[in-house]
């Protein structure tokens, strides 16, 4: 790999948008892919970032790859295309939260391809990704990490390898059932306090105090509080599709699989109800 690293970017959305521009600051030249959401994008081509009309496009001036997509349904439709454009050996590193089927998957059509291909789903939320303060979970030969770690450093303050292909994605999942599963009864014991005339303020200054107090507490209540319910930046169709892949990889641990089966039902019926592209928080609307 050449020294400047020339990372093509598929994927700058909520996370990918901080990410990239901790890329520009850092020095590498970063292509992205036209996206329908056009803010981001033309934000990060007035950081320099070169935007790119196709993948092929995007292969010419690349050497390396990085994904951070909403579903591994789209990360296997973007490497089904963009597997065949590139060189034996080129590094690809998706970030993307997958499930471990699709991690699996991915990593044989990569060794056909003669591809390096890791997983680093990341954890952290659109505020770590602007502040350079992900944690990155890496899946990959060993030999790969070095160059891995070298180029998310500048996006991530805490990148650990956990071992081969398909220890990322179990990793994430069973740290999405933390995270989720924290927000969820943060969002359900404020409901719950607002149902039997608890003082929301009162409440969280109280909670803080003792084991209760968590991020997701942290990112909650004080908006809630204030009035508005956009504290925790997760849609719930993303958590209803990262409780499907919890639910899948937790079937045979009988106590976890029946919380996560609780957890999904109530986001399956906010879903329904018609709030999927609600964040987690907005749950409080309907108190």
């Amino acid at each position: 790999m050449d020294k400047k690293n020339k990372i093509g970017f598929i994927g700058a959305g909520i996370m990918g948008q901080g990410m990239v521009q901790n890329l520009l600051k850092a020095g590498n030249e970063v292509s992205i892919i036209a996206n329908k959401n056009r803010r981001p994008i033309e934000e990060l081509v007035a950081l320099g970032a070169k935007e790119m009309a196709s993948l092929s496009d995007m292969v010419s001036c690349c050497n390396c790859f990085i994904l951070c997509l909403p579903s591994s349904k789209t990360a296997l439709s973007v490497c089904d295309e963009l597997f065949p454009l590139l060189s034996s050996g080129t590094l690809i590193i998706d970030c993307t939260t997958n499930e471990l089927v699709s991690v699996e998957e991915l990593g044989k059509k990569a060794k056909k391809a003669k591809l390096r291909y890791v997983e680093a789903p990341l954890t952290g939320g659109q505020k770590q990704s602007w502040d350079a303060m992900l944690g990155a979970i890496v899946g990959c030969d060993e030999s790969d990490f070095e160059m891995v770690s070298s180029i998310l450093n500048p996006c991530c303050a805490q990148i650990e390898r956990l071992g081969e292909l398909g220890m990322g994605a179990k990793t994430k999942l069973i740290s999405n059932f933390l995270a989720l599963g924290t927000a969820t009864l943060v969002v359900e014991a404020m409901k719950v306090a607002h149902n039997f005339g608890v003082d929301w303020e009162k409440f969280y200054k109280l909670a803080s105090q003792g084991s209760g107090h968590s991020m997701s507490l942290d990112r909650i209540a004080p908006k809630a509080i204030a009035g508005t319910h956009d504290g925790y930046v997760f849609t719930i169709a993303n958590t209803v599709k990262d409780m499907e892949y919890i639910s899948d990889l937790l079937k045979n641990q009988p106590d976890a699989s029946a919380i996560t089966e609780v957890f999904l039902e109530i986001y399956k019926n906010a879903a329904n109800a018609g709030m999927q592209d609600s964040f987690l928080s907005a749950r409080l609307e309907n108190k």
